[in-house]
């Protein structure tokens, strides 16, 4: 029969690394922002339904954006990914692009954020050309800080 000697070192090693992999790692919570709304522009009425994540998410979704931008009055109706960022205290810009290029444009929302479709989102579309604002959106932003 053979002994075999295990050093306490070795057992220590041994319990350390099971403990340690058995911890999840540490998630840092995300804040989503949502802005959904219609309003009207240089371009015609316009609608959008976009959510995204803060840049400060610790999963795959960080800083991204997802979601629809529609200009009835050039019958464009698209879906939109893009970036997110605050700008300033309650303050959110999303730039959003189609992938075909159709629509290329930032939503912003004016602070405060307020419950109910009683937020305003103004837009600016590089692609096609022209402005516009939604003074009856809704903007939802849940998480840290909220």
């Amino acid at each position: 029969m053979k002994i075999f000697r295990i050093s306490t070192m070795t057992i220590i090693a041994a319990a350390v690394l099971t403990l340690t992999s058995a911890i999840p790692a540490k998630r840092t919570p995300a804040e989503q922002i949502v802005f959904s709304g219609t309003g009207g522009s240089t371009l015609g009425p316009f609608g959008f339904w976009v959510w995204s994540e803060d840049e400060d998410a610790s999963n795959p979704y960080h800083g991204e954006a997802n979601g629809s931008i529609y200009l009835y009055a050039l019958h464009l109706t698209k879906h939109v990914e893009g970036e997110v960022e605050e700008v300033g205290e309650g303050s959110y810009r999303m730039t959003l692009w189609s992938s075909d290029g159709s629509i290329v444009g930032t939503l912003t929302n004016v602070p405060p954020v307020v419950h109910g479709p009683h937020n305003t989102v103004l837009a600016t579309f590089s692609t096609p050309s022209g402005t516009g604002s939604s003074t009856s959106s809704v903007v939802n932003v849940t998480g840290p800080g909220d």
